[in-house]
């Protein structure tokens, strides 16, 4: 596999048909070389699928600055987001390499690491930011903010009447499909209700009936989504490595 950064498609891709690529990297498979170099058999990537995904990663000399390919390519960033690329790819590595070796072992073990590894990719607006000089148009800049919920944060913790239809507008502007949820009557007869989307869970709090369960449970969704988009980074170090995984290989 090789990584470009100057090319031409050839003829017989598919990418050929698409006036613009909305990515800012494309790893292929094949090449042929003319007078420039023509790509076949080509996907296009986003800098959090290249840091993870890619080759070795490293410290660069300075905070938040990282290295692939021996430095050929270098990304920088807030230091806090740069650990969080760093830990996330090496334990990522590690289950792997684990499942390589063991090809009978669960995945869904280690479902913290692989929500996490979701949560980063998903937030990536696919602009290329982390490269020296590049310069984010300031229509990319509104996005996080334009997807977030209208409602106030006060009256999505209550569960007000809109948090179902917050959340699944929500996902519906992300590209998701609508979210579902599964209700359980607890002991006390009251009602706990869980939303699923995206591989993600998130349950709400008791209440007296199903209707008022799934609204908790989609402002439950709702708030951590919000804060994820506030501090992605920080999120995702404290909601999904509690656990670590060499911690969860000891037991």
């Amino acid at each position: 596999m090789w990584i470009a950064l100057s090319f031409s498609f050839s003829q017989n891709s598919v990418n050929t048909q698409e006036p613009k690529i909305p990515y800012p990297w494309l790893v292929f498979n094949d090449k042929v070389k003319v007078n420039s170099v023509f790509l076949r058999d080509s996907t296009a990537v986003s800098d959090s699928v290249l840091l993870l995904f890619g080759g070795k990663i490293s410290r660069g000399g300075l905070d938040g600055h990282l290295k692939m390919l021996g430095g050929y390519f270098e990304f920088f960033m807030k230091p806090s987001l740069a650990d969080t690329y760093l830990r996330l790819k090496n334990e990522l590595e590690e289950l792997i390499q684990m499942k390589l070796l063991n090809s009978k072992m669960e995945i869904k073990n280690h479902n913290e690491l692989l929500l996490a590894v979701r949560l980063l990719v998903s937030e990536d607006q696919c602009e290329g930011r982390f490269v020296f000089g590049h310069q984010v148009p300031t229509s990319s800049k509104k996005i996080t903010k334009e997807m977030l919920p209208s409602t106030p944060l006060r009256s999505i913790d209550g569960g007000g009447d809109n948090s179902k239809n917050e959340l699944q507008t929500l996902l519906a502007r992300a590209g998701h499909g609508a979210p579902t949820y599964k209700t359980t009557q607890l002991k006390n007869k009251k009602f706990r209700s869980t939303v699923i989307f995206n591989g993600l869970n998130f349950v709400g709090q008791p209440s007296n009936n199903n209707k008022l369960a799934e609204k908790s449970a989609a402002a439950q969704a709702l708030l951590g989504i919000v804060h994820r988009c506030q501090n992605i980074s920080v999120y995702v170090l404290h909601n999904f490595f509690r656990k670590p995984m060499a911690r969860q290989l000891g037991n």
